[in-house]
């Protein structure tokens, strides 16, 4: 199965000066995009890699485009991820080119320095916004293809040798472009907590000390991340909560992590294309062979996600069918598969999820009370017992379990008076003896 290619650059954020502190260039490059895009939904503008005026420009930029081209071609979206070590973007690649020429679309900060390449970018949002977070994202870029000379198994701030643009693989391989749920929809019309909202960082420590340990917030995908992020921010808030929000948001999270344990991971083992897809019906229907339909496209190069029902159903069949490929693709994974079809089926059913996703999704909020929408959250994230979330990658990841129960095999010491007792019962004994 194909493997998409990205970029990856960094950028010094000292070459600016604002008033405002952590606001840096790539922040005022999303509002730049976010601008021009509520102008014109096909609205672009280009961040440039800056070398000093005494270098020589040796990008190839065929080269580049050429990766881009082949994204396409293959139903993947190009990323070029953006770091200062501090924060990590990530940004929608359309086209590379060498100059712009009259078409300056980009930050006035250009105008007077040399750019050896220039990203043509759509659509941009930041995934990381502390060092350790960032760090740790970093950690799952890595380079191992034939446009490098070098094998590097996991970036970092501390990573030498390589040239920017770097290409890049990133070893999660999520979609942030590709799985929108508003195919005309963009990340960068969304600003999302972290950039306008300084507690983000004070609510992934809550979380991550009461609910997730950081081993799986960071497995999380991104896009769940936000809705979780969001509805937290506004828990923390001291009144008017809007309850609506919160539970809608938990069960799209928990609907976002499905798709990714299920189908992103068949995608990641390989077996994407071994099943299909029904894309102008809605929903889109998942099928197990390429005959059952017409007008079916395998699964690999579909991007959107399903629902929740949808995806037990398809995992129920392709059980019975006996698919080995599945088999051996979820061979580590037969606790969560067990726990999908069961527990957790029967869990949506009498909490009622499905239904309730229904109502909040077409705005009739009025027919759920306050007390049951807070159920939700409570239920999805874990508040007063075990969250669903937190049960899907328990199931999911052997690693995960491991660290939700001690591992070791501990003795109590004994004191050196039970010691000297022992041996003095041992002595007496001799001497009746």
């Amino acid at each position: 199965m194909y493997s998409p290619f990205h970029f990856y650059i960094t950028f010094n954020p000292r070459l600016n000066s604002y008033m405002e502190n952590g606001y840096t260039q790539a922040h005022e490059f999303f509002e730049y995009l976010q601008e021009a895009v509520k102008k014109d939904p096909d609205g672009y503008a280009y961040w440039g890699k800056v070398i000093s005026k005494d270098r020589e420009k040796k990008v190839d930029i065929k080269h580049f485009q050429s990766i881009v081209d082949s994204n396409k071609e293959n139903g993947f979206s190009t990323h070029l991820y953006i770091s200062d070590y501090k924060n990590l973007w990530v940004a929608k690649v359309d086209e590379i080119v060498e100059g712009i020429g009259k078409d300056f679309k980009t930050l006035d900060f250009y105008k007077d320095k040399k750019i050896e390449v220039w990203f043509k970018i759509s659509d941009i949002t930041i995934l990381e916004y502390c060092p350790e977070t960032t760090a740790s994202k970093l950690s799952e870029l890595y380079i191992d293809n034939d446009y490098n000379d070098l094998i590097i198994e996991g970036l970092s701030p501390f990573t030498t040798g390589i040239k920017y643009p770097a290409i890049i693989q990133d070893l999660a391989e999520e979609h942030y472009f590709d799985e929108l749920e508003d195919s005309d929809g963009k990340l960068v019309s969304i600003t999302p907590e972290a950039i306008k909202n300084t507690g983000s960082a004070k609510v992934i420590k809550t979380l991550n000390t009461y609910c997730f340990p950081d081993v799986v917030y960071s497995k999380i995908p991104h896009s769940a991340k936000m809705e979780i992020e969001s509805a937290e921010l506004d828990m923390m808030d001291s009144r008017h909560h809007n309850f609506t929000k919160v539970a809608f948001s938990y069960i799209k999270a928990f609907e976002i992590i499905v798709n990714h344990l299920v189908i992103h991971h068949m995608k990641k083992a390989g077996i994407g294309d071994e099943f299909f897809v029904k894309p102008d019906v809605m929903p889109p229907k998942l099928y197990l062979n390429d005959f059952d339909a017409d007008g079916l496209v395998p699964l690999g190069k579909f991007q959107k996600n399903f629902s929740i029902n949808q995806l037990i159903y398809f995992v129920e069949r392709i059980i019975k069918s006996n698919r080995l490929s599945f088999n051996r693709a979820f061979k580590d994974q037969k606790p969560f598969v067990k726990w999908f079809t069961n527990d957790l089926q029967k869990s949506l059913e009498t909490n009622q999820l499905m239904k309730i996703r229904g109502i909040l999704a077409h705005s009739d909020s009025d027919a759920i009370t306050e007390s049951d929408l807070l159920a939700v959250r409570n239920l999805i994230l874990g508040i007063g017992q075990t969250g669903l979330i937190m049960e899907a990658f328990k199931y999911f990841y052997p690693e995960i379990r491991n660290t939700l129960s001690v591992q070791g095999n501990y003795e109590e010491k004994k004191s050196s008076g039970d010691q000297k007792s022992k041996s003095k019962s041992k002595k007496n004994h001799l001497k009746v003896a």
